[in-house]
């Protein structure tokens, strides 16, 4: 059956040539032939691996109406002796390097195009609505619709502004009192003035200012989430009006605000502004709690779930300073993820740039609400992303759905509400936003990171990634450098900002590096990520350990606390793993470092929780090392739950302080908290500080006289008590503050 099959196969075949050779001899295209030499197939008949009768055109093109392609193989191709498939590579080739050179000339091109392109690119808007502008397209009216019947009230408030010319109001999402379904209103007495009460818990005067002063000079640089000019002036009236009394004028959202920065200037306080107020140390950090608790109260009084505003959002970043410092970190991210929603719904993630000369609303109108805006979502951003490794890789601001702009290398009197454009200088120049773009940058990088983490493309990933955070970390003393014009500005602030901006820089090659850092102890082919995991934890202690006074003050701040401890955690991993190989001299050397590391953190232990954690932890590393085998134990058949002789020693350890920890029920702060208490009183840690000339004046230098203040704890929990009863250590009669 298959010889028969394969013969008529065959006799069809010699039918099909035969048949083929009349057409084309039939065929007036087909052209005599003088050469001599042995005919080739047709290119298309090779691509196709089919039979060609090598006639020109072929057959079997001419059936498939393909004649006009048909054409002999190239001979000098059969003559250079490459096959098809190289001379296709040397195109592609050859293609690569042309669309390289065009890319070049298109992108030196002439900036003028470009901005059209950005105008024509505005003119044709997406199906999803815009945060600027007055709406035209009838998706948005249909959109509008919707709005009204589902309940979304920012839509809807914006909509009516964007149709009402005659509607002036800039700001219509804060409530200026709870709704009568506020849920406070079941905890709070109805003759009680809650403004009154909340305005009562403020420090007089004198120290109030002094305190924002304080704020401004040394602690805003850090989170830079306001425009000093518009503080100062949103506080004269604010002061003006509790002195009046006029209670119902003022605005709960800035107060929270106001409330943040008296808590962080507290909690953060320098001796020389303690010895300015008349406070020692201990009253000061009692009384940032109240000033915490007091934000709290202003920002679930204010409604600001339901009425969402800027000040809202501002508030919300600066009490997660606070918080990450008190180990709440958990509870900070979860309020972020509210104010990330809260935000877009504001729009804030579709304001663009400066440079994109767009027609904005009436809520967006003011070129300094715009751009401090711009800064309070990147701050957003940056806490997102940031902490994204600690909650499996995951963040809520996708960069797609990104449509704002950095905010503008100025400072904040380059910003003016005059009608003219914002000229923001050179990123090489140094200004007030210099740390938050270089930051900025960074966490652009990390977020890369995170994502490598969660779907790995291989190793080659974290060796280009090493090269740009390496240029990024070099060029950092660049944006620091000013020249003589420039405002005269705090070298203590420039030099904590230029030193925060490099250990940052070389904490995210720690943190690229780290995942191989045990294989680099096995695998030749991750030594240098082990290196440099040990070369980036020595850097960061270095700058740490490079002036005293800076360092007294950036141990304040729990972020830095956090990139020491994971340098901490790396030397110690290396001595664990050493212990094996290295001599003694080398090993003492190691925990000599650790023990300058220890002492570091001790000089945070009465200001941050988070000190105490680590300091307790690093101590319970250190204490149990030397117990620690040479090598890791190789017997078997032993009982599963006695795990503590296997696997690693750094493992092993770890282990057991979790194991301890949970049956001891308590966090290592408690811990710390109660074990390493000293004599020595707060005051002798800290170094001494010389007082800065102040950028933005808010009161005469003067000494301050008067009493210690003693505030009792408050949470959220004695809301209703925090808002009308009066046993807080001062009393309120009228708008009289009497400290008791």
């Amino acid at each position: 059956m298959t010889d028969r099959g394969n013969g008529d196969r065959l006799q069809n075949l010699i039918i099909l040539d035969v048949f083929l050779i009349d057409i084309h001899s039939q065929c007036p295209m087909a052209e005599p032939r003088m050469s001599s030499r042995p005919i080739q197939s047709c290119f298309q008949c090779r691509k196709r691996k089919i039979k060609c009768n090598r006639a020109y055109p072929c057959a079997p093109c001419m059936l498939r109406g393909e004649g006009g392609q048909c054409r002999e193989v190239d001979r000098s191709i059969v003559a250079s002796g490459k096959t098809t498939v190289e001379t296709l590579d040397d195109v592609l080739g050859r293609l690569a390097v042309l669309e390289q050179t065009v890319s070049k000339l298109v992108s030196s091109g002439d900036h003028g195009k470009e901005k059209e392109k950005v105008k024509d690119k505005e003119k044709v808007r997406s199906a999803i609505r815009s945060s600027f502008g007055v709406t035209s397209t009838d998706e948005d009216v249909a959109m509008m619709l919707e709005d009204f019947a589902m309940g979304h009230r920012v839509n809807r408030s914006r909509a009516t502004q964007d149709f009402d010319v005659t509607n002036n109001n800039e700001d219509p999402y804060t409530s200026a009192s709870p709704s009568s379904g506020h849920p406070l209103l079941l905890l709070l007495d109805p003759g009680v003035n809650a403004i009154a009460r909340l305005l009562s818990m403020l420090p007089d005067e004198l120290r109030s200012r002094t305190l924002v002063q304080f704020y401004f000079e040394r602690l805003e640089w850090y989170s830079k989430v306001l425009h000093a000019p518009t503080f100062i002036s949103e506080l004269n009236i604010l002061l003006m009006q509790k002195s009046n009394e006029s209670v119902g004028m003022v605005r709960v959202s800035f107060l929270g605000v106001y409330f943040m920065i008296l808590c962080l200037s507290l909690h953060l306080i320098e001796p020389y502004v303690c010895e300015r107020i008349g406070f020692d140390l201990s009253t000061a950090s009692e009384l940032s709690k109240r000033m915490y608790s007091a934000a709290q109260a202003c920002l679930h009084y204010d409604d600001f779930l339901g009425a969402h505003s800027l000040e809202h959002l501002q508030c919300i970043l600066l009490m997660g300073v606070y918080q990450q410092n008190l180990d709440e970190a958990d509870t900070h991210w979860a309020l972020l993820g509210s104010a990330i929603k809260i935000a877009q719904n504001l729009g804030m993630s579709r304001l663009g740039s400066e440079s994109d000369e767009r027609t904005y609303s009436a809520t967006w109108r003011s070129l300094i609400k715009r751009e401090t805006a711009r800064r309070v979502w990147w701050n957003l951003i940056f806490n997102d992303w940031s902490h994204a490794a600690a909650h499996n890789g995951t963040y809520s601001i996708h960069p797609s759905q990104n449509h704002t702009g950095w905010p503008a290398n100025v400072n904040d009197g380059d910003l003016v509400d005059d009608g003219r454009l914002l000229l923001c200088r050179p990123m090489e120049e140094y200004t007030e936003m210099t740390f938050s773009l270089t930051r900025l940058r960074f966490v652009g990088l990390y977020r890369e990171i995170v994502d490598e983490m969660q779907a790995p493309t291989g190793y080659s990933f974290v060796g280009e990634m090493d090269k740009r955070l390496e240029e990024m970390v070099e060029g950092v003393p660049r944006h620091f450098i000013t020249d003589d014009n420039s405002l005269a500005i705090d070298d203590g602030v420039k030099g904590l900002e230029l030193t925060l901006c490099l250990i940052m820089g070389e904490t995210r090659r720690l943190r690229l590096h780290r995942p191989y850092l045990f294989r680099g102890y096995k695998d030749r082919k991750y030594v240098k990520s082990r290196e440099q995991c040990i070369a980036s934890a020595q850097a960061i202690l270095d700058h740490l350990k490079s002036d005293d006074e800076q360092s007294a003050i950036l141990l304040k701040w729990w972020i830095v606390l956090f990139y020491g401890f994971a340098a901490a955690v790396v030397l110690f991993i290396d001595l664990c793993h050493q212990k094996a190989a290295d001599d003694g001299q080398s090993l003492d050397q190691r925990r000599a470092e650790l023990r300058q590391v220890l002492d570091l953190f001790k000089t945070a232990e009465h200001i941050s929780v988070v000190s105490r954690n680590a300091i307790a932890l690093l101590e319970g590393l250190l204490t149990a090392e030397p117990d620690l085998p040479s090598k890791p134990s190789r017997k078997r058949g032993r009982d599963k739950i006695d795990d503590e002789s296997e696997g690693e020693p750094f493992e092993r350890i770890v282990k057991r302080m979790i194991i301890d920890a949970s049956k001891n029920s308590s966090s290592p702060g408690s811990v710390s908290g109660s074990s390493s208490k000293s004599s020595t009183s707060p005051t002798a840690i800290m170094a001494p500080f010389h007082i800065p000339r102040p950028s933005y004046k808010l009161y005469p230098d003067v000494m301050l006289d008067g009493p210690g203040l003693g505030f009792g704890e408050t949470t959220m929990a004695e809301l209703a008590g925090l808002l009308y009863s009066s046993d807080y250590g001062w009393s309120m009669d009228g708008f009289g503050v009497h400290y008791q």
